[in-house]
């Protein structure tokens, strides 16, 4: 009688965990090598006036 070994599945939720760190290392790896050496986007100091609004009637 030949002995089949039974393989262990992976538990699903270790699974996702993997899956999800993975992406959002890669996620912010990406980010950094965009953004890595770049001049900083100036900061607005102040927005720009209120256009009126006129009601028609």
């Amino acid at each position: 009688m030949a002995y089949k070994r039974r393989q262990r599945r992976p538990d699903p939720f270790a699974l996702l965990l993997l899956v999800l760190a993975l992406g959002m290392s890669l996620t912010l790896g990406y980010q950094i090598s965009l953004y890595q050496g770049k001049q900083a986007q100036p900061v607005a100091r102040q927005a720009l006036p209120p256009v009126p609004v006129v009601a028609d009637g």
